[in-house]
């Protein structure tokens, strides 16, 4: 049924109208890291000249491209958006009146009056009010970041909910003074609008209000509404093409001048935010902005008019990474051991960690063994090798070749974790960077990347080209804020990720990756099974891994944030009790039992030992498949 909550904003504010190193030490680390300060002064000038590596914050726009939904469910495509099906040959109750689009490009939704819900290609049917008597017709459709769930909201601001849509008011019991024309979700997915005919704005959850044209007298109704890329401001557009600007969304151009064959019915800004297009019901297209025109259907005599329409963008697949630890030596094979005997312990049985690894005291110089955990890696349904480096010389880059060669024959990706060794500046990791290219490494994961101020970073980072480099964020109080990603964004970084398993509870992703898209970043938040670092390092914190149950919650949440990637914390950092790598049951001599899998997700014996594989498998495979 219709929700019923408050309204902010409405008509009672008016906006301005426009035309018309160690192991025991890592947790640590992050946790007393800060942000530098930056003025507000220097953060403007970075934000508005720094672009980061790769394409986050300027993809190709020829890349891009849109489809159009006419009211019979018929579907258009231009562009880079691909056709995965429609409703044009079957017989509706109700007109289509809206679409949304996946995050990734690979489906689409179709919502009609009666709140029927059409989904094709990735795009999941979490449900619809098909068979639900409404008051009042739906008018809109907005899906939430990861692609789990949907609003429809009706033209009284009734909202039904489905999925891990999460209801945040509605309108339902107000009496309006024009009907609700459509809504808008929060790059959170924590909030949404509603917009009235009049221009009136309705704010839900975290969704702000910036103004509205509820005091304007318009020439003509209100018929669209979109957020800016950062969230912070939004569009509304007039069926005659005048276009409405509030908080930080830019006036580039509009139709409110121009004689209309038709009437425009939606406006979609592109993933930049650097303009916008205009759709009209005859399938029309204005481009303004940094808009490419992939064509129209102006020119052709459509079925059922046009009645929305979607946009479609250069985006990264589905990528699973997972942090991997080339430190261990082995007396056999190296002649000392190293890490095994962390926190003072004696291997080869006694090691220092909590769980005993079902290889037992290994030495990742061993061929063999990296053949093994490589494929391991495979099976678990993991893209990328995201290796554990100490700077020029360490012990890590001496495994380095050998990490690379073993990945390559299992077609996994490398990707170097850039650790804070002695004398590391962003000068050296410029350096390294150079160095680690030579060996076809073009992604870097920067941990403590604040360590240095924005400032410091962005000459550097813009300076790059074909290379995607990740800022490690944190502490957890900066990245829900989001001035860790205003920071990564101003330091020109690619992305952002948090590593860090204990600080983040399942619902802080959808606020981290909701941070991430308002600053033009990819989000690759960091889930992981748990966290137990005792024998190493006498840590007292501990994150209990409850049977699989803490893997699965932080692995649901990271999806329903809508993660560009998702990295996993970690494959093997042993000391920490993070690994996925199997373990098994051991006790010593003193009486001492290492914890172990037994029972986790009701497994037990040998493969208990690959539970946690087994379950990135599973999850991995529900990333792909966009669930």
């Amino acid at each position: 049924m219709p929700g019923r909550g408050r309204a902010e904003g409405g008509q009672a504010v008016q906006g301005r109208a426009e035309g018309g190193r160690v192991a025991a030490t890592r947790r640590r680390l992050a946790a007393a890291l800060m942000v530098p300060a930056l003025t507000a002064g220097v953060l403007a000038a970075f934000m508005a000249r720094a672009t980061p590596a790769g394409a986050a914050v300027a993809p190709d726009q020829s890349a891009t491209g849109y489809w159009m939904a006419a009211a019979d469910g018929g579907i258009f495509t231009f562009g880079a958006a691909r056709f995965f099906g429609s409703t044009g040959a079957l017989r509706l109750v109700s007109p289509v009146i809206g679409m949304a689009a996946t995050r990734r490009g690979d489906g689409y939704w179709l919502a009609a009056a009666d709140g029927g819900v059409f989904s094709f290609g990735n795009a999941a049917f979490h449900g619809s009010a098909g068979g639900v008597p409404l008051k009042a017709p739906v008018v809109g459709v907005a899906a939430t970041p990861g692609g789990q769930g949907y609003w429809l909201v009706a033209s009284d601001g009734g909202i039904f909910s489905f999925g891990d849509a999460g209801f945040r008011g509605s309108t339902g019991a107000i009496r309006l003074n024009r009907p609700i024309v459509a809504m808008a979700a929060t790059p959170s997915g924590k909030g949404y609008w509603l917009v009235a005919s009049d221009g009136g704005i309705f704010s839900f959850g975290d969704a702000s209000f910036f103004g509205s044209t509820g005091s304007v007298k318009l020439n003509q109704p209100i018929v669209g509404f979109a957020p800016s890329a950062s969230g912070r401001g939004y569009y509304l557009v007039a069926s005659d093409g005048g276009v409405f600007t509030f908080g930080d969304a830019t006036f580039r151009g509009s139709t409110g001048a121009v004689h209309l064959n038709k009437p425009v019915v939606a406006l979609a800004p592109t993933p930049t935010g650097g303009g916008y297009w205009l759709v009209a019901s005859d399938g029309g297209i204005f481009a303004f902005g940094d808009a490419p025109f992939f064509g129209s259907t102006g020119s052709l005599r459509l079925a059922r008019p046009i009645n929305g329409m979607a946009v479609t963008r250069a985006h990264p697949g589905p990528e699973v990474a997972a942090f991997f630890y080339p430190w261990y030596a082995s007396m056999p094979v190296d002649g000392v051991w190293r890490h095994w005997d962390q926190g003072g312990h004696n291997p080869p049985d006694d090691v220092g960690s909590d769980y005993y690894p079902v290889r037992g005291a290994y030495s990742s110089s061993d061929a063999a063994v990296l053949d093994g955990q490589m494929q391991d890696l495979v099976a678990a349904g993991v893209d990328t090798v995201v290796t554990s480096w100490w700077g020029r010389g360490s012990f890590e880059d001496l495994k380095l070749a050998g990490v690379e060669q073993a990945a390559a024959a299992h077609g996994l990706k490398v990707a170097a974790h850039v650790e804070p060794y002695g004398g590391r500046t962003v000068s050296t990791i410029a350096q390294d960077m150079a160095y680690l290219r030579a060996t076809g490494i073009s992604d870097f994961y920067v941990y403590l990347a604040p360590q240095y101020p924005a400032s410091d970073w962005a000459p550097f980072l813009a300076s790059l080209n074909g290379v995607r480099v990740f800022a490690h964020v944190g502490p957890d109080n900066q990245v829900r804020s989001g001035s860790s990603a205003a920071f990564a964004r101003a330091a020109g970084f690619t992305g952002m990720y948090t590593y860090d398993v204990v600080a983040y509870s399942p619902a802080d992703y959808a606020t981290i990756c909701g941070t991430a898209r308002a600053n033009q970043l990819l989000c690759a938040p960091s889930v992981g099974p748990g966290f137990s670092a005792l024998r190493a390092t006498g840590s007292s914190t501990v994150r209990p891994r409850n049977s699989g149950q803490t893997y699965d919650a932080l692995w649901n949440g990271a999806l329903q944030g809508g993660p560009d990637l998702v990295t996993v914390t970690s494959y093997n950092e042993w000391h920490e009790g993070t690994q996925i790598e199997p373990a098994q049951p051991k006790c010593l001599p003193s009486g001492f039992c290492y914890a172990n899998y037994e029972g986790d997700y009701a497994l037990s014996g040998p493969a208990a030992s690959t539970a946690y594989l087994q379950r990135t498998r599973f999850w991995a495979d529900r990333f792909r498949a966009g669930s």
